[in-house]
């Protein structure tokens, strides 16, 4: 039985990824700043994330899925909010792969597979930050995919489009407030990113997680779940 540790595991696309990763009988830690999570833990916080690591000892899979982003003109941003979006959506994927990659390396098997976003690919208004911080994600992916394929272990990220999970609310609010426009007509419009007109479920993304865990072939890759959005 593989072991498994999904980060920003409770909820949205995290919760998604633990729930069909059980349904297959595989071992899931989830961790989270909450506390229904199987280890508490602020991944954004080296600390915390070295104790996780002494906690769960080594894993097979490792998931990056924690993070998300802040909505703001790019004029508005301040140096904290820049730096708030890298420590989130970076710097946790830094912490926790290189606690988790070395077992790997040792056993000459792994799988860590980065939730990045189309958002890595390509630009969107009001989250400049976001966009910067998950084409970081994308470039370490396949950095380290080459520096690992020689030990049998792949890094890949998936890049969903908009998801429909409490998130994306979160994120439609604001922008709601700041422009005048409804809800409904920022979400109408998001959908049409899509070119099936509709937003990606969590478990789409699950599934993708799943095919990357069973296909040894596939390495360095940021597969794009969005409909077409990315062709």
């Amino acid at each position: 039985m593989y072991k498994v540790l999904v980060t920003g595991g409770t909820k949205g696309i995290g919760l998604a990824i633990a729930e069909h990763l059980r349904q297959g009988n595989f071992e899931v830690i989830t961790c989270a700043r909450g506390s229904d999570a199987t280890v508490k833990c602020d991944v954004t916080d080296a600390a915390q994330v070295r104790q996780m690591r002494e906690t769960t000892g080594p894993v097979d899979i490792l998931i990056n899925n924690a993070g998300g982003p802040v909505t703001m003109p790019f004029l508005k941003f301040k140096e904290e909010d820049w730096d708030q979006q890298f420590q989130w959506n970076v710097k946790s994927v830094f912490y926790c792969t290189q606690q988790y990659l070395p077992a790997m390396l040792e056993k000459k098997w792994g799988r860590i597979i980065n939730v990045a976003s189309t958002a890595g690919k390509q630009g969107h208004s009001y989250i400049s930050a976001y966009c910067a911080a998950k084409h970081a994600v994308i470039g370490l992916t396949r950095a380290l995919a080459q520096e690992t394929a020689p030990h049998g272990v792949t890094v890949n990220a998936v890049c969903p489009s908009f998801v429909d999970t409490p998130m994306l609310q979160n994120s439609v609010e604001p922008i709601s407030r700041k422009t005048g426009r409804s809800v409904e007509e920022i979400l109408e419009t998001f959908r049409k990113h899509n070119p099936q007109n509709r937003f990606i479920t969590p478990e789409e993304v699950a599934s993708a997680v799943m095919f990357l865990i069973e296909t040894p072939g596939v390495n360095g890759q940021a597969i794009s779940i969005c409909g077409g959005e990315t062709v």
